[in-house]
């Protein structure tokens, strides 16, 4: 529970720090229409030094030190009264926007992540239709003219269970059923295979969600444990919200526990138990009997 409760306060803190300071916050990219991206923030409500100009930045990677930005043109200068900007791409890259306060003393040269500098990538949404097979004929779904066709998670063979290991050992389950006076939930025909909550099995428009399928798609369906745990940890130390986090804590522990770090495994259930009562029991019971 720490670990959740700390960035928010670091949040919280840095807001009430930088309230009066020449900083935009709460900084977010969306991809539009077409070529269209959207990118909005909130001001400062009284800023000191006062704001000369706004001065977006957009990069190819992810910006965290002004330092970065030393040698780069701006996309865009604003007057100091805009709270957001309609930028135009021309390629399919991932591209992250960071707002630069000018003051008459000269640039304001601090960066902070979801103040002032974006976390996540935004790139354009194209149309792609994808002829499904037949047989996968449950996953097409009717789009409306101008809506963008999601990417399906790959790998369906993966989440629906194809090699998954056995929940517990004959000599776990014997174990378990003398303990419970013979009312054991787990037997040894039990399978525990990877699970995927529903709104991941199609790629999202952007944000934090779909920082998350990139996961998932690169590493957790690919048996990839190692590397998800190492990405699932990083995003969920990042300001992203309640939602995708309960549901990144999830898979990091899946993640542990087919990793075999059981005891890991266990914390990172019990974080989300109440979000997701059944699943996290099923789950904490199977790492638990590994321990």
């Amino acid at each position: 529970m720490k670990k959740l409760i700390c960035p928010l306060i670091l949040i919280l803190c840095a807001a009430h720090l930088f309230a009066d300071r020449p900083l935009v916050r709460d900084i977010q990219a969306r991809a539009g229409s077409g070529k269209k991206v959207r990118i909005t923030w909130q001001l400062p409500e009284n800023p000191e030094p006062a704001l000369y100009n706004l001065l977006l930045y957009r990069t190819t990677e992810q910006i965290s030190s002004y330092g970065q930005l030393r040698g780069l043109e701006p996309v865009a200068t604003l007057t100091p009264d805009r709270a957001g900007y309609t930028d135009q791409l021309e390629d399919l890259r991932d591209y992250y926007y960071t707002v630069i306060s000018e003051t008459s003393a000269g640039p304001y040269d601090l960066v902070l992540l979801s103040f002032n500098s974006t976390i996540t990538s935004v790139h354009l949404i194209t149309k792609k239709v994808v002829e499904q097979p037949e047989e996968k004929a449950e996953y097409e779904t009717m789009y409306p003219d101008g809506t963008l066709r999601k990417t399906p998670l790959p790998y369906l063979d993966i989440i629906e269970g194809v090699g998954s290991e056995p929940l517990i050992s004959d000599k776990t389950a014997s174990k378990v059923t003398s303990l419970t006076g013979g009312n054991s939930k787990a037997t040894p025909a039990t399978i525990l295979t990877p699970y995927i909550f529903e709104e991941d099995l199609v790629s999202p428009d952007g944000g934090d969600a779909y920082l998350l399928f990139e996961i998932l798609k690169t590493s957790f369906v690919t048996k990839k444990y190692k590397e998800t745990i190492d990405k699932l940890n990083h995003l969920i130390g990042t300001n992203i919200s309640i939602e995708t986090r309960n549901r990144a804590c999830f898979y990091l522990g899946e993640a542990q526990y087919f990793n075999h770090n059981y005891e890991d495994s266990v914390k990172s259930f019990v974080k989300v138990q109440s979000a997701f009562p059944n699943l996290s029991q099923k789950w904490l019971e199977a790492a638990l009997d590994r321990i």
